[in-house]
């Protein structure tokens, strides 16, 4: 089955930053398909159309309002997109924001532009692209709760470790050896337990799977 093509939402206000990230994702035509680029979280609101199946690459520090407090009025906008900011502010403050308004990737602004993209793809096959250090830096952040931890069973813990990681549902499939379709199942089931509705909200209250 071949895999939809993306849809690239860029905001970025760094004109040349803008443009560096345009160029290399519209030379991609085999992944992706609209790649669309905005200076402002002000400018995106004014959009009529419909960015639901959009993925956002979406930067903290920018003219006007800010990235993390853009992220609640994108996705009360199109709920159904996916953000992944993409920043020089890797302090574990800003990543603990940006993880529980709804991001569901950080990457340094430094990756390379082939590592960014593979993030996208991740994302757009429901992993969570993380940094390995900003993955350090949350994890260092958050202690777990025994009590949230005793709720799970051991098999939900593996799929949780697999989302941890920033391992795709087809990943942790293959890992654990069962379906995509049970492990949907188990991350049905691990949301309800943990009352939360999102990979974000799952990494800001997990460091580690005891």
């Amino acid at each position: 089955m071949t895999r939809s093509k993306i849809n690239l939402a860029i905001v970025e206000d760094d004109k040349q930053i803008q443009s560096i990230l345009i160029n290399y994702f519209k030379r991609d035509e085999i992944n992706f398909d609209a790649v669309n680029a905005y200076s402002s979280i002000e400018e995106v609101l004014t959009v009529v159309d419909n960015l639901d199946n959009f993925i956002f690459l979406l930067d903290i520090n920018l003219q006007g309002m800010s990235g993390i407090d853009g992220i609640f009025h994108i996705k009360n906008k199109w709920s159904l997109c996916e953000i992944i900011m993409i920043s020089v502010l890797g302090d574990s403050n800003s990543i603990f924001k940006s993880i529980c308004a709804g991001a569901s990737g950080y990457l340094d602004k430094d990756t390379p532009l082939g590592k960014i993209k593979e993030a996208v793809i991740a994302l757009s096959e429901g992993g969570s692209p993380i940094t390995p250090a900003i993955a350090r830096k949350v994890f260092d952040y958050f202690q777990p709760s025994k009590n949230l931890t005793e709720n799970l069973t051991k098999r939900e813990r593996d799929v949780v470790q697999g989302l941890v990681e920033g391992l795709s549902y087809k990943l942790i499939a293959s890992k654990l050896d069962i379906s995509i379709d049970t492990v949907r199942k188990y991350i049905r089931s691990i949301y309800n337990k943990l009352h939360v509705n999102s990979k974000g909200e799952l990494l800001a209250i997990y460091r580690q799977i005891p």
